[in-house]
């Protein structure tokens, strides 16, 4: 039991509970989540191609996980490269078949996906911007993926803009966080190279560019006042602190609890956008 417990860590739920969300709602702004079973199947594909990205970065990550992060399964030594490499293939394989039962479409950008996640843990991850725009551009791939199972990519154009944007600049944070470990393994970050206020710099330009898209869909009466309303509340202010803790306290342990505050941010945005 132990041994499964922690391969159901390596996948880092909570990220594949925010892809699955993703893509569920994304169906859902369609109005319907007819299809149903090419929906369900969306799902469970999303969610296993996000535990494979997890695993795959765990398993290039160990050295590294081993200095910033020695708690998690393949760091600590209770789980093995090798059966971290099994689960891998294991999912990503059930995930294309998922993908090709809803149509080709589907399993094609299942693949990209897979392929670019694989590149950005062997190698994107380790260079300035290329590997926070790999991530945010898969995260955002969620939204094209639960409107293409109901054959509606119009209404998740601005939910995969937010997606993109918001994973940026917690892509950034996370740079800032693994500050010390990546530089022992000879990563080039962009908190690396031009250091933390640099990366502070950007993360503020996202930010803001964020908040004007985000203002964008209420403008143009796509979304409603409660959806402004959620996210004048519970996206502003997140983004104002993380910020403001990148800017002025850059160091690892913060950078950590901003992390994780966005990401639970995340459901704030995603319930915004569903109620409005």
């Amino acid at each position: 039991m132990k041994k499964i417990y922690d391969l159901f860590r390596l996948t880092r739920p909570a990220n594949v509970l925010i892809a699955v969300l993703s893509v569920l709602l994304a169906a859902g702004l369609s109005g319907s989540l007819d299809p149903i079973h090419d929906v369900t199947l969306a799902v469970i594909s999303a969610a296993l191609v996000m535990m494979g990205s997890n695993i795959i970065n765990d398993i290039y990550d160990i050295n590294i996980d081993r200095i910033n992060k020695p708690g998690r399964p393949i760091a600590a030594g209770s789980v093995t490269v090798q059966e971290a490499y099994y689960l891998f293939f294991a999912v990503n394989i059930i995930a294309l078949i998922c993908a090709f039962i809803i149509s080709m479409m589907m399993m094609l950008i299942a693949l990209l996906v897979i392929l670019l996640l694989v590149l950005y843990s062997s190698r994107f991850k380790r260079t300035v911007i290329w590997g926070n725009l790999v991530v945010s551009t898969c995260t955002a791939a969620a939204f094209i993926y639960g409107g293409l199972a109901v054959g509606r990519i119009d209404v998740v154009l601005f939910p995969a803009v937010f997606a993109f944007l918001f994973h940026f600049g917690r892509e950034i944070i996370k740079d800032i966080e693994d500050i010390e470990g990546d530089r022992r393994e000879g990563a080039k970050t962009l908190a690396i190279r031009y250091g933390p206020q640099i990366a502070a710099r950007l993360i503020l330009f996202v930010f803001v560019v964020l908040v004007v898209v985000t203002i964008l869909p209420y403008i143009l009466n796509i979304y409603n006042g409660l959806y402004m309303t959620i996210v004048i509340l519970g996206i502003y202010p997140i983004l104002t602190i993380v910020w403001y803790q990148a800017h002025t306290n850059p160091v690892p342990s913060k950078m950590g609890m901003m992390s994780q505050l966005l990401k639970v941010d995340m459901l704030v945005g995603l319930a915004a956008i569903y109620l409005g």
